[in-house]
């Protein structure tokens, strides 16, 4: 294998453990900034780094809940995601890629994306509805998920068909 490739492999590898533990430090510091709120509601005017969810907060403590939990499914689910690149990124062979780990692990990557995509639009319909009923001014998540979610499960389907194709 060409060093600079390896060397790349091993870049990227770290920078995906990196975004790993980096989710999983947004998740955390998100559950335990909703712990503090739960005491003291000033603490919901800045959540986590400026996120400002006071008014769900002052219009219902549920709908507030499952806000903030929205947002800590996506970080969790986000930081799995990461978690898969990792594993990716260490059992890829560049003189072989096509192999049947790869593929696997391009399509649970596809379908973890495909998840944050549904639970982004639940989220976004949820702040919809409360904005139509309640004049609450939403914050939506992205949701540019589908396209990234389309393109992993074709790059999967694609190392399928030639693994196929090469047992053939």
């Amino acid at each position: 294998m060409n060093s600079k490739t390896e060397l790349l492999l091993k870049i990227m590898r770290f920078l995906a453990w990196i975004a790993f533990i980096g989710l999983l430090i947004k998740a955390g510091a998100l559950i335990m900034a909703f712990g503090v709120s739960i005491d003291n509601s000033e603490a919901a005017k800045d959540l986590y780094r400026g996120m400002d969810l006071s008014r769900y907060e002052t219009y219902s403590f549920v709908q507030y809940s499952m806000i903030v939990m929205y947002h800590i499914l996506v970080y969790i689910m986000l930081a799995y995601i990461a978690l898969f690149a990792t594993k990716l990124l260490s059992t890829i062979n560049i003189e072989k890629p096509v192999t049947k780990t790869v593929a696997d692990l391009l399509n649970k990557i596809s379908i973890a994306i495909l998840g944050v995509l549904i639970l982004a639009i639940l989220h976004n319909v949820h702040v919809a509805i409360l904005e139509k009923y309640e004049a609450i001014i939403p914050e939506y998540i992205a949701s540019e998920f589908i396209f990234l979610a389309g393109i992993v499960y074709v790059l999967a389907e694609l190392f399928k068909r030639n693994l196929k194709n090469e047992i053939q």
